[in-house]
């Protein structure tokens, strides 16, 4: 049986096989998700930070996680 991933969500498995918390990428929308969350529960509210965060986790869902992956140091080019 084959496992299937759930498109929906922005980033979840890293397709270099790194463990999710050693992932840069996976760090960074973590961080923009935990900046988001302290943002939007602070009593003054500043609405162009928000939609700012929003649009930039927006866009990395767009890009997809793949696009991090050219610079990052676990992945091991194939050399024949």
């Amino acid at each position: 049986m084959q496992k299937k991933t759930n498109q929906k969500k922005i980033v979840g498995v890293c397709p270099v096989k790194v463990h999710r918390t050693k992932c840069p990428s996976i760090k960074r929308t973590r961080q923009i998700r935990t900046k988001l969350l302290a943002v939007q529960r602070e009593k003054n509210i500043d609405a162009e930070k928000i939609a700012k965060l929003q649009s930039a986790l927006k866009e990395r869902k767009k890009r997809g996680i793949a696009v991090d992956c050219e610079a990052c140091s676990h992945n091991k080019a194939v050399t024949a």
